[in-house]
């Protein structure tokens, strides 16, 4: 049954990339495993929505079929017909497609390939986490230190699962290779297959008596320490990923780890691009005469002299002042608008000088 990402995220079918944003952010916090109440299942069930509702590609293909999986869509292999391999419609061979790939993923490679019959050896699971850092960090950028529980190969029996080495034994049924060889009858006549064995997974032993410290599944749940350097402008949501950094399976292969980053809001700047954005306001009278402000900046308070004259909405720009990003730490400005404050109530004293002053053209 195809999933109702809306629906885990409780948003519409209409709903803008903004709100679909604000909804995943609002569960991923709420469902987080780190939090006091938190519930992996459902922060992973969360992630998987706004992965695809997120990408624009992917929630088109999700939004016509019903569902969304890698590769799927129009182009895809999903569908064909596998059986005998009697259409190769979904496969552009112009774009270099190798058959000897495709064989290799179905039939363990062309007889005589050098990839046939290769047992692959078994990659770590990807990990994702939530990292959330203040309006200043995402200005500045940032190095945080992040701790993960995740899965390393176990120390005790190197991923063998076995307490010692005189605890494995020969795979008696592929004689310790690890593989299975069987032949195959296809439209294309008949081809060798050769696939780990089902006995031993494809590791070739078995184990007598299993690992103490791992109970015989080669990795134990390990609490690591990442480093992680999140650049200057970086924005909402963005996802960094880090090579080998995710769990490491029995095989000692490592999976990557993908950080993503949340920026907390700051109570007077707004961002646009690399330029922040303030709105400061003055009294009609600093607006006619004239006046200087103190600003906030990410650097601390500044002086910015406001002309005679100012007119409501007007923008004044202090150079430099705004985001870092990119490698060559490109600056944006800060933007001061001005709003001019009009008083709730005259006196009769201030309204006479108005009046004065109207007489006189103003």
């Amino acid at each position: 049954m195809s999933k109702d990402y809306y629906s885990t995220l409780g948003i519409s079918k209409t709903a803008s990339s903004d709100e679909i944003k604000k909804a995943y952010h609002k569960l991923a916090h709420k469902h987080h495993p780190d939090k006091k109440g938190g519930d992996s299942e459902k922060f992973k069930e969360v992630n998987e929505a706004y992965s695809v509702l997120s990408d624009p590609k992917k929630k088109a293909t999700y939004d016509q079929f019903g569902s969304y999986q890698e590769g799927s869509g129009p182009s895809g292999f999903s569908g064909g017909n596998a059986s005998g391999f009697g259409n190769f419609s979904g496969f552009d061979f112009s774009e270099g497609i190798d058959l000897g790939d495709i064989f290799s993923e179905f039939f363990g490679g062309f007889p005589g390939s050098s990839r046939g019959g290769r047992v692959r050896k078994e990659r770590g699971a990807d990990v994702q986490v939530d990292v959330e850092i203040s309006f200043f960090e995402m200005a500045e950028g940032v190095k945080k230190d992040i701790f993960i529980f995740k899965k390393e190969r176990c120390s005790r029996c190197k991923g063998k699962g076995a307490e010692k080495e005189d605890d494995l034994e020969e795979c008696s049924h592929c004689q310790g290779t690890g593989k299975m060889e069987r032949n195959i009858n296809t439209g294309f006549g008949s081809f060798s297959q050769v696939t780990s064995c089902d006995h031993c997974q494809g590791k070739g032993f078995e184990v007598k008596k299993k690992c103490s410290a791992c109970f015989g599944s080669g990795v134990t749940k390990e609490r690591s320490e990442v480093r992680v350097t999140i650049p200057a402008g970086v924005e909402e949501g963005s996802l960094l990923k880090l090579e080998n950094y995710g769990e490491q399976s029995r095989d000692g292969i490592h999976g990557d780890l993908f950080v993503r980053i949340h920026v907390m809001p700051h109570s007077s700047f707004k961002r646009s691009g690399n330029d922040l954005l303030l709105e400061k306001e003055i009294s009609l009278s600093e607006a006619l005469l004239g006046t200087t402000l103190r600003v906030e900046t990410l650097n601390g308070m500044e002086n910015l002299k406001i002309p005679e004259n100012t007119t409501n909405g007007a923008s004044f720009h202090l150079k430099g002042r705004g985001v870092k990003s990119g490698i060559q730490r490109i600056d944006g400005d800060e933007i001061v608008k001005i709003k001019i404050k009009m008083p709730s109530r005259i006196s009769e004293r201030a309204k006479r000088l108005l009046e004065e002053l109207r007489d006189e053209g103003f």
